[in-house]
């Protein structure tokens, strides 16, 4: 009887020593496995969702989203203008852009590690290419960025390393390349040494790097640290990408012509604050 509790124990020891060596790997496997269980339950209670919102008249929840949805309409409708105005002067444009179509609305399905919170699964993606990298608006301000592979839509968010684009710092537009570092905090590196920029400076996406539409919020230079070759600002970030719901995809990227002198397109109040 001893041997056999002993032999009980010794085998259930070895089993959660295995599964705990192995916690990170299962973890991925489990996640990628129920990828589609999962969006199958957020489709049906975004659904079921939607029948009680319109029944019982959510009021708080309807005006919430309706007002991030003006909020990005009115971005969109101002760069609509812009280009219609460059195709006024330039008819001879062959290449026809469409904004409407080119940002997207994505919602979270679920994290993609139960211990990392900046890895997360997204829907609607069946459109979108393998491999290529789009950016994500959290309502006005970076979110962090988007890729396809294997066939999932998944999201880098702004606390994770992995997650980089280029930006624009303070007035004169000094560049700089953005990396996550933690849920509020970015470093903004390879910043020209001799470029002035200071504690407070806002930092924007340049849209240099077809990722985000130039313009958008990312955070506020909180110190400035000098290397020997160049500088590293570090940021405080405006999303909040704790409660990562939903985002705007940026599918694709307009690009002005280099002899029109375009002025910054705003998004609130003319400020680029969030």
């Amino acid at each position: 009887m001893k041997n056999s509790k002993f032999i009980f124990v010794s085998i259930l020891i070895l089993v959660t020593f295995l599964l705990l060596k192995k916690e990170e790997s299962f973890q991925d496997k489990f996640a990628f496995v129920t990828l589609p269980i999962k969006e199958s339950y957020l489709n049906f209670t975004n659904s079921l969702g939607n029948i009680i919102d319109k029944y019982l008249q959510q009021a708080n929840s309807i005006e919430t989203l309706k007002e991030e949805n003006i909020l990005l309409r009115k971005y969109l409708y101002e760069q609509k203008i812009k280009i219609t105005q460059l195709e006024q002067l330039n008819n001879n444009s062959e290449r026809k852009f469409d904004f409407y179509k080119n940002i997207i609305r994505v919602q979270t399905i679920s994290y993609k590690k139960l211990n990392d919170f900046s890895n997360i699964y997204l829907t609607n993606g069946e459109d979108l290419k393998e491999d290529k990298i789009y950016g994500l608006i959290q309502k006005n301000v970076v979110a962090g960025i988007a890729i396809k592979t294997e066939g999932s839509l998944k999201g880098i968010l702004l606390s994770n390393p992995e997650c980089q684009f280029s930006t624009f710092i303070g007035q004169e537009n000094t560049p700089g390349i953005a990396k996550g570092i933690d849920e509020q905090t970015m470093e903004i590196n390879f910043i020209p040494k001799w470029s002035k920029v200071a504690i407070g400076d806002k930092v924007i996406t340049s849209g240099l790097d077809n990722i985000f539409l130039s313009n958008v919020p990312v955070g506020i230079v909180t110190k400035i640290i000098t290397q020997s070759t160049y500088k590293t600002a570090i940021i405080k970030t405006y999303a909040d990408i704790l409660h990562p719901n939903y985002f705007y995809l940026v599918k694709e990227v307009f690009h002005k012509p280099k002899d029109l002198n375009i002025s910054t397109i705003n998004i609130e109040n003319n400020s680029t604050k969030p």
